[in-house]
């Protein structure tokens, strides 16, 4: 299992396109994918449950990947909030 935290700079926050893309990116992968906020945990396959997370700029989030693929998973995670959410 791997965890990382991300603080989310991007002015709308977690808004509908980098959920989508996380979703997207996350079904790639056979490992389950979670994000954490505020201490409630979210499954990251869901585009709904990220939007409803509330998450807004400078913000942390942790993403937590669990399965054979989770060192792909996460490089795949780290990526794409580098390039659409900070």
């Amino acid at each position: 299992m791997k965890s990382q935290s991300f603080v989310i700079t991007d002015a709308q926050g977690l808004h509908a396109r980098p959920c989508a893309s996380i979703v997207a990116a996350v079904r790639n992968f056979d490992s389950t994918v979670t994000m954490t906020y505020q201490g409630t945990v979210f499954d990251a396959s869901n585009p709904i449950a990220l939007m409803t997370a509330g998450v807004a700029c400078n913000d942390e989030i942790i993403f937590t990947v669990s399965g054979n693929d989770e060192d792909k998973a996460m490089e795949s995670l780290e990526e794409l909030i580098k390039k659409e959410l900070t």
